[in-house]
């Protein structure tokens, strides 16, 4: 599968049906915002006409962003003819991750003299604000500029590119002028709920703050507070910065001769964010067994998730003792001081989730009253999904191609046929 920082285009020698796909990258002329459906095969349309109408659409889509957002300062939306499109076939555009490098391919190979990987010497490219940063020619068409350091996030930043220098354009296509801006910077924060570490006093909290864009670990660390008995919680962080998922796990959580509560608070000013709340947690006394949460689990498995405050004995039968409206088939397994509920159902809507005395812990107490709570599994929206990076299906025996479908009847499925000659080069420009 192609880079998805590239809006992906084909010669007469490939045939795409109509598929979506979220691109950074845009074609000439067209600044259309991630997730958009690009349907590349139109026969009916004529490319210029086809790349127009995009256009349009796109002006339209931007005049209203600008109007919008640009209240303090004044952005001016840059229209790029489609004209261009005979020399360049994309370009990055539209709202990318401050990470982000900017790239060009041209429509045909360059006419200069060029290594690959090395840095270009001539200015090639030019940003208002202004970027440090090198140029560097990946293949004989396309061409990348890597900042020096990450654009500033929430920014929107004019691009030209000097077009004439690397390929013979007519006078008025010498510089291609367009538009990019960064995401602005957000995040959000979940927990999985206070677990038993096993003994009658410990108790552990996990969760995952995960970010908009990327951002370093280490600062991420800084919105985070953890309190209990008025004292600071030590938190320890496992950071994947690529996927803007930040896992925490608060150890330590002695419970005492008194119920009392841990607090979880969040700040995103000392990186710009304007996102803050505190969370108050219930932490039970020792020797309170009881029920502390039950969620609807809504992944690729469905299940109840109940959470007590003491791990639950697996030497006991659960049948009857915990149950779900209008279920009859229900299965259980425990780990810890959560017992996972499943049925056979697909399971969608609101749910009455009893929890009845007599469940026992590890120590050989039982629960004392009836719990009772309301959850809800979410439909959820239609989607498919293609595992790994793709795949190169031989020309022989069985095409097989696994993919995971939610929600859905029936699959479109697009598929490329690439003229055997042609594969070198396809393999050359794809990932």
């Amino acid at each position: 599968m192609y880079n998805p920082n590239f809006l992906i285009t084909f010669t007469s020698a490939y045939r795409l049906l109509p598929v979506t796909i979220t691109s950074q990258f845009g074609r000439p002329g067209c600044t259309e915002p991630t997730n958009t459906i690009h349907d590349m095969n139109a026969p009916c349309v004529q490319p210029a006409k086809l790349f127009a109408n995009n256009l349009l659409r796109a002006l339209c889509c931007a005049s209203l962003f600008l109007l919008v957002f640009s209240c303090k300062k004044k952005v001016v939306f840059m229209e790029v003819d489609p004209s261009f499109s005979q020399y360049v076939d994309a370009y990055t555009t539209g709202t990318v991750s401050k990470t982000a490098s900017i790239h060009i391919q041209l429509s045909t190979d360059a006419n200069t003299t060029h290594t690959i990987g090395e840095a270009v010497q001539e200015t090639l490219f030019s940003f208002t604000p202004a970027v440090k940063g090198k140029a560097y020619w990946r293949d004989a068409r396309s061409i990348e500029f890597k900042p020096d350091e990450w654009l500033q996030p929430d920014k929107g930043y004019e691009v030209t590119f000097n077009l004439g220098k690397v390929t013979t354009v007519p006078e008025k296509f010498q510089q291609l002028h367009f538009y990019l801006q960064t995401v602005k910077p957000s995040f959000s924060v979940t927990e999985s709920g206070l677990r038993s570490t096993g003994t009658k006093s410990g108790m552990r909290l996990s969760g995952e703050l995960a970010t908009a864009d990327i951002e370093h670990g280490k600062e991420i660390e800084n919105l985070l507070v953890a309190k209990h008995n008025n004292k600071a919680l030590t938190i320890t962080w496992q950071h994947s910065d690529a996927a803007k998922s930040h896992r925490f796990i608060i150890d330590a959580i002695e419970r005492s001769s008194l119920a009392t509560n841990l607090a979880l608070s969040w700040n995103g000013k000392p990186m710009d964010m304007t996102q803050a709340g505190t969370l108050q947690m219930p932490v039970p006394a020792i020797g309170d067994f009881k029920v502390m949460t039950v969620r609807a689990i809504n992944d690729a498995q469905q299940f109840a998730s109940v959470l007590f405050s003491d791990p639950v004995a697996t030497d006991q039968e659960l049948t009857g003792l915990i149950s779900m409206t209008n279920q009859q088939d229900i299965s259980y397994t425990i780990n810890g001081s959560e017992v996972k509920v499943f049925t056979n159902a697909v399971l969608a809507g609101n749910y009455a989730v009893n929890i009845n005395p007599g469940i026992r812990n590890s120590w050989g107490k039982s629960l004392e009253k009836a719990y009772q709570s309301n959850i809800n599994f979410e439909n959820k929206l239609p989607s498919v999904k293609i595992h790994g990076k793709g795949n190169i299906l031989p020309n022989s025996g069985k095409l097989v191609l696994p993919f995971e479908a939610v929600n859905l009847n029936a699959v479109d499925i697009s598929i490329i046929k690439i003229i055997e000659s042609n594969v070198p080069q396809f393999l050359q420009e794809n990932n």
